[in-house]
């Protein structure tokens, strides 16, 4: 009965928003969920973020009474009655107000505490309400903190109203939600935790390197000995995000090079591994068919790669030519690189006109809080293509795309040609694994009569194609 209570509280936890947090041009999210019992799978702490439609972000930070499965409960309810009313247009202290008379219909839910706060990343503008709820802070990255300005709020169902206060954060100054969990310490009065918050929060954002994760991090470090669960929410206001524009002659050489070049781009927002994997993957599919079929009867011509964000968090990315495609005949080993391009994201379309084509990608960017990070491995770095034999296996890392596939396949063929015993081959360290690495795999696999084993490291890039192109192999 323990058990199942715990899986189901846990169950409860995971389904709770948000799963995952917007990654943002002018602005960049981190939070962190710890609980006080060790063990324990749920608390009454939450969080959410919610990305209105003129572009500002709206931040939630809440409490509920109590622990466990009926405390997750109650949480979920909260905050998606307040997510839905911010959504609809109110401002954080009418979002409190339609909150408070929900919540008296909801067992569990009175003297909850909650802060809102919705951010313009643009201006800087802000615009909060807390009810019964610690104030939020600003730190700035000269070493300075402050507390904003209550704004008096109560507790949901205690007697009072609730009013709406504004602030401005500068460039490169950081907002901090948090719940009374990180100021209420041991061997510490409420005066002094208080005074020792903001010390913490000015010295992490000024030795941060202005990233929130890392703010987030050190400020739960600079705070330890917590005996309360501990949500932290924060927001730092950054240069937005500089759109990618990149062209050049539609060789494999350019190809890989513009892979590189979107690679840096893209993992300089930090979003989750899973994400940028199936990303960088879409991208590559996508440019290995302008190289392939655009200039097939011709002199080759342009390849244009552009990468935007918006302030909703989508990513949009263009890849065009100036060319006449190719159309190739049916193969059973062809022909599926737009397919595992629109698999790996939410959207993908392909316009051709008489000036050339253009295939868009479109997909939410996100990354995951501390407390949800799974089994998906941080994207390798740029390394460039190898393959060396050790204790029996064929270790491969790198890229294996339209520019190495072919050296791969040499390789593959003749170790194996070679090989005494079954050869297993580790793709745990190849930081893309493309269509055309995909077709060499297969291939081999057909010929190998099972004396060939494919073999990549859970949450690894190859792991994650592999898996989705269905292709036989052992998860290390």
């Amino acid at each position: 009965m323990y058990e199942q209570a715990r899986r189901t509280a846990s169950r409860l936890r995971e389904a709770l928003p948000p799963t995952r947090l917007p990654v943002l041009p002018g602005v960049d999210l981190a939070a962190r969920y710890l609980l006080a019992e060790p063990g324990a799978t749920a608390g009454g702490d939450w969080f959410d973020t919610v990305v209105l439609d003129d572009g500002r972000v709206a931040l939630l930070v809440g409490d509920v009474v109590g622990h466990g499965a009926r405390a997750s409960w109650v949480t979920g309810r909260l905050c998606a009655a307040l997510s839905m009313a911010l959504q609809d247009g109110a401002d954080p202290a009418v979002a409190i107000s339609r909150l408070e008379k929900f919540a008296s219909r909801v067992p569990g839910a009175e003297a909850a505490t909650v802060c809102v706060a919705v951010l313009d990343p643009a201006t800087g503008d802000l615009t909060y309400c807390t009810a019964g709820h610690p104030p939020p802070l600003i730190a700035s990255s000269e070493g300075t903190s402050r507390y904003v300005e209550p704004s008096g709020g109560t507790p949901l169902g205690a007697p009072g109203g609730y009013q709406l206060r504004r602030d401005r954060l500068d460039p490169d100054d950081v907002l901090l939600l948090y719940t009374d969990g990180l100021i209420e310490r041991p061997y510490s009065t409420p005066d002094q935790a208080t005074a020792d918050l903001l010390s913490a929060a000015a010295t992490a954002v000024a030795a941060s390197q202005h990233s929130a994760e890392r703010i987030t991090e050190q400020v739960l470090d600079l705070q330890a000995g917590h005996s309360d669960d501990v949500t932290v929410l924060a927001a730092h206001r950054r240069t937005p995000v500089v759109a990618l524009t990149q062209s050049g002659e539609a060789v494999p050489a350019t190809a890989a090079w513009l892979r590189d070049e979107f690679s840096a781009w893209l993992r300089a927002l930090e979003p989750e591994p899973v994400v940028v994997i199936g990303v960088e993957s879409a991208v590559i599919e996508l440019m290995a068919n302008v190289v392939e079929h655009a200039y097939y009867d011709c002199a080759p011509g342009q390849l244009t790669l552009a990468a935007d964000l918006a302030p909703s968090g989508e990513l949009s990315i263009a890849v065009q030519d100036r060319g006449r495609w190719k159309e190739s005949e049916p193969a059973a080993d062809r022909g599926h690189g737009l397919a595992l391009a629109g698999a790996m994201v939410d959207d993908l379309t392909v316009e051709r006109t008489l000036d050339g084509t253009t295939a868009t990608v479109r997909t939410a960017l996100t990354k995951a809080p501390s407390r949800l990070v799974g089994e998906v491995q941080p994207a390798p770095e740029r390394a460039e293509f190898s393959a060396a034999v050790a204790d029996g296996r064929l270790l491969v890392g790198g890229p294996i795309d339209i520019v190495t596939a072919r050296g791969f396949d040499r390789i593959l063929r003749d170790v194996a040609r070679h090989a005494t015993r079954p050869l297993t081959v580790d793709l745990s360290r190849v930081t893309h694994l493309a269509s055309a690495g995909i077709r060499v795999l297969a291939a081999a696999l057909r010929r190998s009569d099972r004396k060939l084993e494919l073999v990549a490291r859970r949450g690894t890039p190859a792991d994650h194609v592999l898996a989705l192109t269905q292709l036989p192999h052992r998860t290390a």
